[in-house]
This record gives C-alpha cells, structure tokens and sequence, in this order.
C-alpha cells in the first residue's frame, strides 16, 4: 500500500547523447542557412505537409540547438524511408463509402451475444456520448458502452501483490504507471509516473469546439496519487493539455518532473512552470531518477530514462508544424532484485499499406473468403525501423504500451453530417492509408512481437544513449502490451466495435492472447482473479476499460 507522502522531487541525473560525429543528426532540420543539401526537408513522396517546418523558432524562445556545431534546429522529420507520402489516387482508393461491412465489428458484438443482458445503461457520468447508446441494448452504441466501460479507479499499491508495476489506463493515450519505491526505507510510497496526460472533454485550443469525448474521464486529477514524472511525447491537443498539465502542476508542485522532447520546454516554461522541473530531451538522450544523489550502482534502485523515436509529427497551431520534436519513452526500473522494463510508444506510425484491402480480415458477414496471408507489403513500403533498434540498443520491454487508433480529427468532422452511413457524402478510410503516422491494430501487434522477441544475435553495442548490451538484462517475465489511444475521442460506437474486433483479429492471426484483463492476485486468499493467465511463453496484448489497472506478475 501507499507509504507517506514524498515532500521532494526525486533527484535527476540526465545523460545526454554522446556527440560522435560533425553532422546534425538526421531527424534535425537545420536552419535554412545552414542545411547541407543531404538536410533539406524532403519533398515529394517522403514527406507530409505537417512534417515541414513553416518557420524557424526565435532564438529567444529557447531553440534547440544541434550537435552539428551547435547551428540552430528549425523543426524535426522521420529521417526513414518509412516515412511515406501517399498519391492521391492512393487516397481515394482507401476511401469508403455507405455502410460499414468491417466483420470486425460483428466479431467484437459476438462476445455480447452468448451472453444475457444483465447489465443497464451506465449512469449518466460513467455513459459514453453515442446518440443511439439509450437504444438498449442492441444499438451500436449500446454496445459499444456494454464491451468498453468506465471503472473508478484503484490508485492503492502494495509491492508484495505487484512487485514490478501496477498500469491504469484513464482513456485515450493517459496511462498511470507505479513503480516499487526507490527508497528501501519501510512505509516508502512508490513511484507514480503519468504518460500524456489529457482529462478535459475536448482535445482543442478551445473548449468550446473541437473533438469531444465519448467517454467521460474516469477520474479527477485530484483523485490522482502524488505525481513524480510526466512524460509528454508530442505536442498534439490530445496528448498536451494545457488543462491538465497546470492541474498536475497545482496537485504536485512538491515533487513532478516533467519530461519532454526537444522543443517543447518553452510551452511549460511560459504556462508558469518551474523551469527545472522540466527536462528536454533528445533521440537517444538518457535520465536516471534515483531517491538519494550519489553515484549510481547495479545495487542503487534507480528508474532510468530514455527518449526513444517514433514516427510521427507534430503542431499546435498549423504553422508551427515540426518545430519541436516527437518522442517515445523507454523507462527501467532497477535494483539487486531485478529488472523491469516499460515502453511507452506515444502516438506513432509503422507501415504505410498500399492495398485499401489491407489489413486481412476475418470471415464474417459478406465477406466469406478465407482470411488472406498478406501481413505487410514490406518489399515496396518498409517498415519504420526505430522499434527494432530500440530492441536492439536498450533490450526488449517487459509492458508496452502501444496506440491501436487513428487519431480524433478526421471522425470528429465527419460527425458534422448527420446522415446515415449509406447515404453519408463523407467517406470513411481505410486504416492503410494513416498506418505511417497512425498505428492500427494489426501493426500494434506486429510492433508487440518485434520488440519482445528474444535477440538472435550477440550484440555488443554500445549505443547512443550509452547503455550496455541488453543480452545483459534478461527478461524472465512474459511481455504484456496495453491497447491505448483508442476508446475515447470517438463519435460513433461502432469505432469502438471496430477496434476491439481488429485487435482481437490482429492477436489471434498472429499467436498472440488477446484479454480484456490480467489476473490480478488477491492478497489475502491468493486465488487469480479475472480467469486464467495464458501460458507464460504466450505475449498477451490487453484492451482494459476506462479507469481498470492491471498488475502483471
């Protein structure tokens, strides 16, 4: 359970990537006096809009510098060849009009159709804002608000029931990690950690307007536990809310430090925070937080820190595009009795998909065929090579925590017309077209296994963030992936029918379990809760309610 209350913040010790090399770094884009011609924004194929800097950040303003003679950055790009641009008969080509035939749906609802309804409609603060979810039970929203709820949640910690980390998920990319106390004094209360953060109704410069929630946030921030780290992985409304942050910053002024990717410290410098209480980080950099300043050992409980990449972009305001950075976060906690690691992915892409008919499907409703074996079509559109090399450089991550949905956008100004589906003039896509910048489902489980999967090859890299070979730190446990970024910012409830089928479908093509929950083991009696826990060599991917926790052994 929770020990007493920390008065100061845990002390830091940051480790910035060794510079080896003249040369920017190639997810830097150099001022235009400066670029060499092998720096230049890429145009065409290889690029979207928003990955091009509209303007160079003012020199007040604390602009990042690079390593390249410390000439100023401009914005930030995806430097792989991943990072594609779609032609516009592509795009049209995804496009999707009338109804919606994806049997994914059908397969989330068949585990509502063995069952009798003995549930009724949630109460008005835990219902999610579907205009058809009174319809019950049968409606798309009904069902929709039956498979995906809202629980209050438990913030209690006891190391002695989960000795590496307790997860909550409080909607959209939110996600509450605690660890065991650093401090092996009695009675010391764990870490909390708070990744992208967002409990206002709207993700928008306004309140007023904008993408709204479907589901009510499960909690206040003032029900949150004393917060130690927040790590911010791009700027997007929906993942750096200004709301939440001074929120955050009002509850534990005492002891939260804020993490976040170069370029963004300026934003929570100028909303009135303390200017050493944020540190910015860039690809590859590293931070250890550890309860006591002194040097670090294997036998010192240290929680060390990485700024990993992801593909991405970022922007507030339209002509701020890719002036400051995006990131992923790689956390590991450790002491003399182990080692326990958390991926964090923030909001990412992994493949661009040229077939509209992609991803396989299964065989429900119209479509009768036998699902198809295409898993990628790696030949012509790679796959973002980072997760790899993040495997690679710091070991594979006992908990991940991965984006399975598209963002909110593009369904919220869909929602302005108000017809049905089969006379809709506002089409629909196909998940292909935004798997480069957005991670559906079945990529989510493919970037699960690629990072989980035991190394084939010796290394002995000394990689950029400075750490040691990660065939040095074995990882006993079984990995165990949260679905997040899905679920809240929706409008209809058959998003969330189609995500749960997909990743049900995903996980099940791919040998992975999937769970609505882990079992959790109960203190007293010691029985497993939440049914049985598949075989340890089984990774299990995991699609919690609102405001659930899991707590894996």
């Amino acid at each position: 359970m929770d020990g007493p209350t920390r008065s100061d913040p845990l002390h830091l010790h940051v480790d910035r990537k060794p510079q080896r090399e003249s040369t920017a770094p190639p997810h830097h884009v150099l001022s235009t006096r400066a670029f060499p011609a092998q720096l230049k924004p890429s145009s065409g194929k290889s690029s979207y809009l928003s990955y091009l800097p509209s303007c160079v950040p003012s020199l007040d303003r604390s602009c990042p510098t690079s390593n390249a003679e410390t000439k100023t950055v401009a914005g930030f790009r995806n430097p792989w060849p991943s990072w594609y641009t779609p032609t516009c008969f592509q795009v049209w080509d995804h496009l999707n009009w009338g109804e919606d035939q994806d049997p994914c749906i059908d397969l989330a609802a068949l585990h509502l159709r063995h069952s009798p309804v003995t549930d009724k409609l949630p109460e008005k603060r835990k219902r999610p804002r579907f205009n058809d979810v009174k319809d019950w039970p049968g409606s798309s929203g009904a069902k929709a608000a039956r498979l995906l709820r809202i629980e209050t949640p438990d913030f209690s910690f006891d190391s002695s029931t989960s000795p590496h980390a307790k997860v909550t998920w409080l909607g959209h990319a939110g996600v509450l990690v605690q660890l065991p106390a650093l401090d092996a004094a009695k009675g010391s209360r764990p870490i909390h950690c708070l990744f992208d953060p967002i409990f206002s109704m709207r993700c928008s410069p306004s309140q007023r307007a904008g993408p709204i929630r479907a589901y009510p946030s499960p909690c206040r921030v003032q029900d949150l536990p004393p917060i130690d780290a927040v790590f911010i992985s791009h700027n997007h409304f929906d993942h750096l809310d200004h709301d939440t942050i001074m929120a955050i910053w009002k509850g534990s002024k005492e002891t939260v430090r804020f993490f976040v990717p170069l370029g963004n410290r300026t934003w929570f410098v100028d909303c009135g925070i303390s200017e050493e209480r944020v540190t910015e980080m860039d690809w590859w950099d590293s931070a250890t937080l550890c309860s006591r300043p002194g040097k670090e050992s294997p036998t010192t409980p240290s929680l060390q820190i990485w700024c990993t990449p992801v593909q991405h972009s970022n922007g507030r305001a339209g002509v701020d595009a890719s002036s400051t950075l995006w990131s992923s976060w790689y956390l590991r906690r450790q002491s003399p009795e182990g080692i326990y690691s958390i991926f964090f992915a923030g909001d990412t892409g992994y493949q661009f998909h040229g077939s509209p008919d992609w991803p396989p499907s299964p065989p429900l409703g119209k479509n009768t065929q036998k699902p198809s074996t295409q898993v990628s079509d790696d030949a012509e559109y790679p796959p973002c090579p980072a997760f790899a090399e993040i495997r690679d450089r710091l070991g594979p991550p006992n908990m991940l925590l991965l984006p399975v949905a598209v963002g909110s956008t593009y369904s919220y100004f869909r929602s302005f017309v108000p017809l049905p589906d089969w006379i809709n003039p506002f089409p629909r896509h196909s998940v292909g077209i935004t798997a480069g910048i957005h991670m559906p489902p079945w990529d989510a489980v493919r970037v699960f296994k690629l990072m989980t999967e035991l190394l084939d090859k010796d290394t002995t890299n000394e990689g950029a963030s400075g750490c040691s070979d990660p065939g040095n730190f074995p990882n006993p446990h079984p990995p165990v992936a949260i679905a997040m970024h899905w679920g809240t910012f929706v409008t209809e409830g058959a998003e969330v029918l189609k995500t749960l089928g997909q990743l049900e479908w995903a996980c099940e093509q791919q040998g992975v379990h999937f769970a609505r929950s882990l079992p959790v083991p109960d203190k007293e009696s010691g029985t497993i809760e939440h049914g049985k826990r598949p075989r340890k060599e089984v990774p299990v991917f995991v699609a919690l309610n609102h405001g659930q926790s899991v707590a894996p052994r």
